[in-house]
């Protein structure tokens, strides 16, 4: 998929990419991601969902609609 990424945005004439993966990266992807370093960046699921709360509050209303989260406040114990 990196490849053909890759592939792709020079077709397009692309400067960067963002490749996105729920279940993470082979050994083998993650060492030619960083030869790609300045092109290409790579995200596994906790980079999307740290994204996503982030930037919630900035997404336009439709977006937010279709991806509703509330917002909890709960006490956490601390250590004595």
């Amino acid at each position: 998929m990196l490849r053909e990424l890759h592939g792709v945005m020079k077709g397009f004439g692309a400067n960067q990419g963002l490749l996105v993966s729920w279940g993470g990266y082979t050994s083998a992807v993650i060492g030619e991601a960083r030869r790609l370093f300045f092109d290409i960046r790579l995200w596994d699921a906790d980079d999307l969902v740290d994204a996503l709360m982030e930037n919630y509050e900035r997404l336009p209303e439709d977006m937010r609609t279709q991806l509703p989260l509330k917002r909890i406040w709960m006490l956490v114990p601390t250590e004595e």
